[in-house]
């Protein structure tokens, strides 16, 4: 059935320091206004704290987690009901690491994400963000409205790990980012399929849907920007279940809502009401999602190539028109 969420997601502007203080109160601020939208989350910009702060290492704007600002940014995630992603530089035992915290609806810490590629600092090669760590592992987590996850800006350039965040059933994945990051953005959500959300301390944070168009973005006229998503969304191939569309549509009218993609011969499909999901419809009108007709493609291909007997790959739509 529908599965909606209300994510948020804000901007620094570029606008920033002369403290740490100065930073989160501001940060504050924005939560208390894109709260007031009553999101199931916020998502804040990699580091926000460090903004326009003047320091020469780490340990003087490093905290521990938890620490002074997950719990002020807890005590918000408390009051209004959200998670709170909450980047910042941690501090363990002497070792330092770029991670976003997410923070649950009554303010505790779920679990944090520890960026896997720090930018390197300086021509000579030989120091990461001031002395940061690289992470090891790009978690996904179980959250009352789905699977999410998270990533960091520089991480943007590794294609691999968003792909695994996709293997791992990631439905959102956040981007925490000191630059807008752009069109890249767009096209880990067309090749993941997953909704990626960003926040920076730039201008331009985005929410994108799982074919890569934009659905909100802020700007230096409102750097807060709140959509509703819908989790309970499949996406698929035009081919067999193309001649399906009228049918769906003439039964049930606007509690689906039926997006093609013509020059890319896809097509998503989402449930809008109480009781009705996607699965169900996809069973009802024997539809093939995007994923299992590729794979359907590629044993016949295999098979093909091996000169092996071609298996049975008899599908629930047979004798359907393939192109239409």
């Amino acid at each position: 059935m529908a599965r909606f969420v209300r994510v948020a997601t804000v901007a620094q502007l570029g606008i920033g320091g002369p403290t740490v203080q100065h930073n989160l109160e501001r940060i504050c601020c924005l939560v208390g206004q894109a709260a007031a939208e009553r999101p199931d989350i916020i998502c804040l910009p990699e580091t926000f704290l460090e903004l326009g702060v003047p320091f020469r290492s780490l340990d003087q704007v490093a905290e521990t987690v938890p620490g002074p600002t997950t719990e002020e940014l807890a005590s918000h995630a408390k009051r209004h009901g959200c998670y709170v992603i909450c980047p910042l530089t941690v501090c363990r035992d002497g070792v330092f690491t770029n991670e976003a915290v997410l923070i649950d609806r009554q303010g505790q810490i779920v679990g944090t994400y520890a960026k896997i590629h720090p930018v390197v600092e300086g021509s000579d090669f030989s120091s990461l963000e001031k002395g940061v760590t690289p992470g090891g592992e790009a978690p996904v987590f179980d959250v009352d409205f789905g699977r999410i996850a998270m990533q960091i800006c520089f991480d943007i350039h590794w294609p691999e790990t968003w792909a695994e965040l996709r293997g791992r059933g990631a439905e959102i994945v956040f981007w925490s980012s000191a630059y807008d990051g752009g069109k890249h953005l767009s096209i880990h959500a067309w090749n993941n399929h997953y909704y990626v959300v960003s926040a920076v301390k730039s201008r331009y944070a985005r929410i994108i849907d799982l074919m890569g168009a934009e659905l909100a973005v802020t700007g230096p006229r409102d750097p807060i920007v709140v959509r509703r998503l819908n989790l309970d969304v499949g996406l698929f191939h035009a081919d067999f279940n193309q001649t399906q569309i009228p049918y769906i549509r003439t039964k049930y009218g606007p509690e689906v809502t039926i997006r093609v993609w013509h020059e890319e011969g896809l097509f998503i499909l989402e449930a809008n009401r109480e009781g009705l999901s996607v699965p169900e419809l996809a069973t009802e009108f024997s539809l093939e999602y995007l994923d299992a007709y590729l794979q359907r493609n590629e044993r016949l291909q295999d098979a093909w190539r091996s000169s092996e007997p071609v298996p049975d790959l008899t599908p629930p739509y047979l004798g359907r028109e393939q192109w239409v």
